[in-house]
Order: C-alpha cells, then sequence, then structure tokens
C-alpha cells in the first residue's frame, strides 16, 4: 500500500511539475508579447508625434514664407504702384495697408503655432541625437528668420516705404534661412524615420528570437509531457496488476470470513444474532443512517446462577429470548451480544417516540415473571437507548460502550429503568 501511494504521489508530482511548466511558458511568452507590443506602440506613438510635430512646423514655415512673398508684393505696389505703374489713390493705400497690417498678425500666429509644434517635439522622449542635433539646428534657423521678420513688422508700422527694397532683402537674408530650415526639418524627419526603422528591425529580430526560444520550450515540454505520460502509463499499469493480485488476495480473505462469520454470527443457546452479526449489519450505516439502538440487561441474572445452576440459567435466558422474539421481532432486529445482554436495533419506520414506548414495553416484558423448569422466577431489567446521528461514533464498539456505560451507571443507582443517553 505504502509503494501505491509513492507511486501515485510521483504521478501526481509529475503533472503538477507539467502544469507548472506549461503556467510558466505562457506567462513567459505573454509577458514576451506584451513587452514587445509595448515597445512597438511606444516607437510608432514616439515617431508619429515627432513627425506631427516638424511636419506642423514645417508647414507652418511655408505659409509664412508665403505670407511674407504676399508682403513684398504688396509693399511693392505701395512704393512703386501697381502692375501698370499707376500709383495707388490715398483709399487703396489704406486698403493695401490693413490687408499688410492682417498679413502680418497671421504671420504672428502662424509663428505661435510654430511654437507649439517645437513644444510637444521637444517633450517626446526616446529621440536620438541625430534628430535632435537637426531639430536644434532648424529650430535656431527658424528663430533667427523670426527675429528677422519682426525687425522688418517693425520697420514696416514705422514707414512703410522703408520697405521698398524689401524684395532684395528677402533673397538675399531671409528666404535662404527659411530653406535652410525646411532642409534641416527634413533631415530631422529622416533620420528619426531611419532610427525608427532600425528599432523595428531590431524588434523583429528580438520576435524571431522569441519565436525559436518558444518553440525550443514547446518542443521540451512536449517532450516532457511525452516522457511523463509514458512513465504514468506503464506506472499505472504496474499498479493496476498489483492491485489486481491485491483484490485476489482480498477475495480469498473475503471468502474466508464469511465461512467463519456463518459459522459465528449467532447465539448458539438462544438462537439469535450475535455480537459479530452486529457489526455487520450496522457497521456501514454509522456514517449515514439515523436510526434509534437500546441495549438491556438483567439485573442480579448471577443469583440465578448462583441459586439454580448454569443449566437452569441458559434455559431461563432462552425462554427470555423466545418471549423477546416473539413479541418484539416485527419492531427491530434483535441480537444477543453478551450472556444476558440484548441489543435492539429499531426498524427505518419506527420513530424515536415510538421506539422509547416499545422499550419500556421490553423492559416491562424482561422484568416479568417466567417459569423455568416449573419454577417462577423473576428478575428485574435495565435498559439504554440512543438515537443515532450519521458521524456520532467511529465504529459499533463506541457505541456499544456509550450505551453500556448508561446502563451500568443506572444499575448502580438501582436499575430496573431505562436510560435514553442523548438525554445525559
Amino acid at each position: 500500500m505504502a509503494k501505491n501511494k509513492e507511486k501515485k504521489t510521483n504521478h501526481s508530482l509529475a503533472y503538477i511539475l507539467a502544469a507548472i511548466m506549461l503556467f510558466v511558458v505562457s506567462f513567459i511568452n505573454m509577458s514576451l508579447v506584451d513587452l514587445l507590443w509595448g515597445r512597438i506602440s511606444d516607437t510608432n506613438t514616439t515617431t508619429g508625434a515627432a513627425m506631427n510635430a516638424i511636419n506642423t512646423v514645417d508647414a507652418e514655415l511655408l505659409v509664412i514664407n508665403n505670407d511674407v512673398l504676399r508682403v513684398i508684393n504688396l509693399a511693392s505696389e505701395m512704393t512703386n504702384g501697381d502692375m501698370l505703374g499707376r500709383e495707388l489713390s490715398e483709399q487703396e493705400l489704406i486698403s493695401t495697408q490693413a490687408e499688410l497690417n492682417q498679413i502680418v498678425e497671421n504671420i504672428s500666429l502662424e509663428y505661435d503655432n510654430i511654437e507649439a509644434a517645437e513644444k510637444r517635439f521637444e517633450k517626446i522622449k526616446g529621440l536620438s541625437d541625430n534628430t535632435k542635433r537637426r531639430y536644434n539646428h532648424a529650430k535656431a534657423l527658424i528663430d533667427t528668420y523670426h527675429t528677422r521678420l519682426e525687425n522688418l513688422a517693425v520697420a514696416f508700422r514705422e514707414d512703410y516705404s522703408q520697405l521698398g527694397n524689401m524684395n532684395d532683402l528677402y533673397v538675399q537674408d531671409i528666404y535662404p534661412l527659411q530653406v535652410n530650415a525646411a532642409e534641416m526639418l527634413k533631415a530631422a524627419i529622416a533620420i528619426n524615420g531611419a532610427d525608427t526603422g532600425r528599432k523595428q528591425a531590431m524588434l523583429a529580430r528580438v520576435v524571431y528570437l522569441v519565436d525559436f526560444i518558444m518553440f525550443g520550450i514547446m518542443i521540451v515540454g512536449e517532450l516532457a509531457i511525452l516522457f511523463i505520460a509514458r512513465y504514468a502509463k506503464k506506472s499505472r499499469l504496474e499498479l493496476e496488476e498489483r492491485e489486481k493480485n491485491l483484490a485476489e488476495v482480498g477475495a480469498k480473505l473475503q471468502t474466508s470470513r464469511q465461512n467463519v462469520n456463518a459459522l459465528a454470527l449467532s447465539n448458539i443457546l438462544t438462537g439469535m444474532k450475535n455480537r459479530y452479526a452486529l457489526d455487520n449489519d450496522i457497521t456501514e450505516r454509522l456514517d449515514t443512517d439515523r436510526f434509534v439502538i437500546a441495549v438491556f440487561d438483567m439485573d442480579n441474572f448471577r443469583t440465578i446462577n448462583d441459586n439454580y445452576g448454569y443449566d437452569f440459567g441458559d434455559e431461563y435466558l432462552t425462554i427470555v429470548a423466545d418471549k423477546l422474539k416473539e413479541d418484539f421481532g416485527r419492531f427491530a432486529e434483535i441480537y444477543n451480544i453478551t450472556g444476558n445482554e440484548f441489543c435492539f436495533v429499531f426498524n427505518r419506520e419506527i420513530s424515536e417516540g415510538q421506539a422509547i414506548g416499545i422499550s419500556q414495553n421490553i423492559l416491562t416484558c424482561m422484568s416479568s415473571p417466567f417459569v423455568v423448569l416449573n419454577l417462577s422466577v423473576q428478575l428485574t431489567a435495565t435498559g439504554a437507548l440512543h438515537t443515532y446521528l450519521p458521524g456520532d461514533c467511529s465504529n459499533l464498539n463506541q457505541l456499544l460502550v456509550k450505551l453500556d456505560t448508561a446502563m451500568r451507571d443506572a444499575k448502580r443507582n438501582g436499575g430496573n429503568v431505562l436510560v435514553q443517553t442523548n438525554q445525559i
């Protein structure tokens, strides 16, 4: 039995290890997938944010440049006349100047958009040093570009006639700044894209490596499970063979035990079932059944043997047993468990109250006078009754000890009474 338990323990341990290994592999796989997905997501988020910010700066810079060209054209008309050389009227000058003011305000708003995009870009983490270097160069050019435009705006507000040579200033000084800044921004975008490509390639290599590792772990796991299954099958076959042998031995022992029990399940004197029969009949009911059981014993039965001899005592017990079977055999299974001690296991349909009443009648019957060999003999009896609940006792011996103890205590107090152990 110890070896069987050890094998079962080994089987359980093997399956537990397989389950743990499967859990670990799954956990590692999910963790790596989550990690890689997080890296990819972060890379895409960083790249998208950087591209969005730089594209915004580049687009706004192009809009500013178009506005500057518009300012140059309007300034030229105000100082040199329209395309036909005609000088503008006073009303036209006022309208043109208002348009110039609006364009200058637009340029200021557009530069605010550039500054907002720059702030977004500068908050982005994980950008390469080359990307940041190109961006910083572009930002310096944009700042210079903005400063030059602000100086022109101040000059325009003071005297728009000073903008007559603005085209030459734009071509020689301002436009190159815008062109260089745009080139730096494009370079920053290209570098950031290249960095993103390298990161994605690296993550792809990691994914391939993880797939390879997980495939290897899966193969090892499958081999381990196959080995465990083969080991478990072999152990199971050995265990089944051992259990088969044990079952055969048990069957032989059971047959022998049944033969012995058949010879010793009844009391030779009274013909009633004995204590061994009671053990067979009631043990299986101890864990599941509710029933009423009672024991009865003659008070001072030794005086019968001492005064009249053992043969007379045996005859007396036989007469009492026959009377009990005749009057109460339909209410309970009756056992003669020791010399003058009788046990009643009441039928299932007998309620507790009915069992108590019947037990009082049993006590009265046993205490009645009996004629034995032409002599009238009368002894009192003492009984103990117990309403058994599932799990009250672990075995029959414990139950009988409880009943016999209650009955002996009653005898010490004078006997001739029925006691209920549940009320003690």
